[in-house]
């Protein structure tokens, strides 16, 4: 279900000497730099991965670094603003950047939506103030996709949490941050490897003029059956350094 937050219905209005003075809205602060979209902007991260493989039964750790440096503005087929985003990896800081793929996202009055993969993400809606949520996954439908069912847009209900707080990641401090709580699901005993178990677990915390600076993804299942063994991933992403 898609839903539809609105932001500001009317004018923030003041009396001075029986004259009424109209402000615009746009004027408001809305906690749209937590999500910046000049061209060139890029951010550097630090990613650790986790693969639980139950087929090998065996746990892979994987580190490296990706970059993700905003591209060129276009216009969607909706006559939103949008820009795309390309990202590249490296093993490490010894190697060169490789380009692996891009996405879009788009900017409207009322949110950020991130295309990736063919899959649409309302990541932040304004203003950004305590106690809101929303269905951040509203727009993915897992009803013919088994692979996708995880991202149930029913359970994934997206909450802001520490609005304006500082930050640090182990790498670097910001002044001025904001938490979107995104999934938090556990089903079952992990604890018992007699029970079936899945856990899904989604983070996301935005820096003021940076943009995403780390971000946590968990999704595994066990099978208590016959193979005994998670199969998903845990992925975390730590903002290194960023360009303006």
């Amino acid at each position: 279900m898609r839903i539809v937050l609105l932001l500001i219905s009317g004018m923030v209005l003041f009396f001075t000497s029986c004259k009424r003075e109209v402000i615009p809205a746009d004027d408001v602060e809305l906690g749209k730099d937590y999500f910046p979209t000049n061209t060139g902007h890029s951010v550097e991260y630090a990613v650790d991965s986790i693969i639980f493989n139950d087929f090998t039964k065996t746990i892979d750790s994987v580190s490296y670094e990706l970059k993700d440096v905003i591209g060129d503005a276009f216009v969607d087929d909706q006559g939103r603003n949008s820009w795309t985003v390309n990202r590249f990896r490296r093993e490490d800081s010894t190697q060169q950047w490789r380009e692996i793929l891009s996405y879009y996202f788009t900017t409207t009055a009322f949110n950020i939506e991130v295309v990736e993969d063919n899959l649409r993400f309302i990541k932040m809606v304004f203003p950004v103030k305590p106690n809101t949520s929303w269905r951040g996954n509203a727009y993915i439908s897992t009803n013919f996709n088994q692979e996708y069912k995880w991202l149930n847009n029913e359970l994934w209900i997206y909450r802001y949490a520490n609005l304006s707080s500082p930050y640090s990641n182990a790498f670097t401090q910001f002044d001025n941050t904001v938490t979107v709580n995104q999934a938090d699901i556990t089903t079952g005993t992990p604890s018992d490897p007699d029970k079936y178990s899945d856990r899904t677990y989604s983070q996301e915390i935005y820096a003021k003029n940076v943009g995403l600076v780390y971000k946590e993804m968990t999704n595994w299942v066990y099978q208590n059956d016959i193979v005994k063994f998670r199969n998903g991933f845990t992925l975390i992403l730590r903002a290194k350094k960023f360009t303006p």
